[in-house]
């Protein structure tokens, strides 16, 4: 197994950081305070045992971030390597919007405004492409990712149909970012429920719990606890699934009950055979 750290965003609003702007989680990087936090948060997961840390940089796209995006990036990445994590992934996500794919730029746009922050992100051990929600942007994105040279993970969400966001084929999706040369496919932003209707396409998963955006596709889940959650985990890990991690509304708690599940730990850094 190899285990992916918790959230960040929603983490550091726990803490008292304001992620309710345009930045979201990377507001805590505009200030003294904020990237303290950040550390820590990074530092709590790390203690945990988790292999690979997310830099914060799920919003530091030029789009999002404007003239500071390339400063704030490798502020993101600086602090993700300071928490002493094994491995750095470096988040690349939906430019404009998350859960809402009609607002994604045409596929041309979207690859060039994905190169220009993958670029950015070559200090880190791998590219994490994730919530993904839009085939043609996700695979802008993927081959963005691809021609860093880095070894590049995708994560898309599922609806309740099984279909992306966009109404895309998820399948058909992974297939063609495969072909690409993505070495891992996750799923994430998605409850558990959405996790078990796409865990025999993909590696692996890290699910989101309790308040999300309406915008997201899916209702308002219960919080698990820690526990609750890793026997959710255990079985898409007895399914198949080679990563597990937490994505919005999972704590350090959290990571901890996964790496209760099992001992056996493999290299990230390592291909990935992708699910036929």
């Amino acid at each position: 197994m190899i285990l992916l750290d918790g959230a960040t965003g929603t983490e550091l609003a726990r803490r008292g950081i304001d992620t309710r702007t345009n930045l979201f989680s990377a507001a805590a990087l505009l200030d003294e305070r904020g990237q303290a936090t950040l550390r820590e948060v990074h530092r709590d997961y790390v203690k945990t045992g988790a292999q690979v840390v997310t830099a914060n940089t799920f919003r530091t796209n030029p789009r999002k971030a404007g003239p500071r995006w390339r400063e704030l990036t490798e502020t993101a990445v600086r602090l993700a390597r300071e928490s002493g994590a094994p491995n750095v992934a470096g988040s690349i996500a939906p430019v404009e919007d998350c859960y809402l794919p009609e607002l994604r730029p045409p596929p041309d746009v979207a690859l060039k405004e994905h190169r220009r922050l993958a670029q950015a992100l070559r200090g880190c051990d791998l590219l994490l492409v994730e919530t993904v929600v839009a085939a043609d942007e996700g695979l802008a994105a993927v081959q963005a990712a691809i021609e860093t040279g880095l070894p590049v993970w995708v994560s898309a969400m599922v609806m309740p149909d099984g279909r992306m966001r966009s109404g895309d084929d998820l399948k058909a999706f992974f297939a063609r970012a495969r072909e690409l040369g993505a070495r891992a496919t996750l799923v994430n932003c998605v409850p558990c429920s959405g996790v078990d209707l796409a865990i025999h396409l993909v590696d692996g998963a890290y699910a989101h719990m309790g308040d999300v955006d309406p915008n997201s596709g899916w209702p308002v889940t219960s919080t698990l606890s820690p526990e609750e959650y890793a026997a959710r985990a255990s079985k898409w890990l007895a399914k198949g699934a080679t990563i597990l991690g937490g994505c919005c509304g999972t704590t350090p708690a959290h990571i901890a009950a996964l790496a209760k599940i099992s001992p056996a730990r493999e290299d990230p850094g390592q291909l990935i055979v992708p699910r036929t």
